[in-house]
């Protein structure tokens, strides 16, 4: 609760208003990575963004493949990304190329602030320690529920189709049960 309150007191409501119509603008292509631990919540969000616009990939942060994803990059596109303490070398070279490229960089980060924060357009630092060996990131996975809920009303018509198209996708291959 205390990393929630404290993460939450430091987000800049204009910042993040900010973030949420530059995610939902889909006059640029939307990429999303994050490190080991950290790549769930890339693969989370990159879900949703699929279903709330078009021309989102989501690169995988832990493998020797990511530079493949960047092959296509252009600028003005955004790439965010998660990175928490253990910082790791791959993806602020990630981060790097990216910015050299002319992508806007967003990241999510943790109170210390990885070194990305240097190519980062947007930053939101989140708190994650935690009474334990490892940290938490429940502060980073409410804050990209509330983008997630952000983005998909700043584009609700565009949104709505897009579910509308999946669901009769869902139906036509029947891949989840109906129960009503």
């Amino acid at each position: 609760i205390g990393n929630i309150r404290q993460t939450l007191a430091h987000i800049d409501p204009e910042q993040f208003d900010a973030l949420s119509h530059l995610l939902a603008d889909e006059s640029h292509a939307l990429y999303i990575t994050g490190g080991r631990i950290t790549h769930a919540l890339s693969e989370y969000l990159h879900l949703h963004m699929q279903v709330i616009r078009a021309r989102v990939r989501h690169i995988r942060g832990t493998s020797n493949a990511w530079p493949h994803d960047l092959l296509d990059l252009q600028e003005g596109d955004v790439v965010l990304i998660y990175d928490i303490r253990r910082y790791e070398n791959s993806t602020l070279r990630l981060a790097e190329i990216a910015h050299d490229r002319g992508a806007r960089v967003v990241l999510f980060t943790d109170q210390w602030q990885s070194p990305i924060r240097q190519y980062a357009e947007i930053s939101l630092n989140c708190r994650i320690q935690a009474p334990s060996a490892w940290d938490s990131t429940v502060a980073m996975m409410l804050l990209s529920e509330t983008l997630i809920a952000a983005v998909q009303e700043a584009s609700w018509e565009r949104t709505k189709n897009r579910m509308n198209a999946l669901e009769d996708m869902f139906d036509q291959t029947k891949i989840f049960r109906k129960f009503v």
